[in-house]
């Protein structure tokens, strides 16, 4: 499993956190994530990584 690699789409997640920042430096960190995001994201994967913010917005969108 890959730290940078959103588990829905495979793309970069751009995520802030694994980076040497500061934490919450994150792109998502303001962000709110509605349940269907995380209906997305396989059981295996799920709460190991982040996505990437396209998944975001488009998951947001169909709602």
């Amino acid at each position: 499993m890959m730290k940078d690699v959103c588990p829905i789409c495979r793309g970069a997640n751009q995520c802030g956190n694994g980076l040497p920042k500061e934490a919450g430096s994150c792109w998502c960190t303001d962000k709110v994530f509605p349940d269907e995001v995380f209906r997305e994201i396989p059981e295996e994967e799920l709460y190991k990584h982040c996505i990437c913010e396209s998944c975001l917005e488009r998951i947001k969108k169909k709602k």
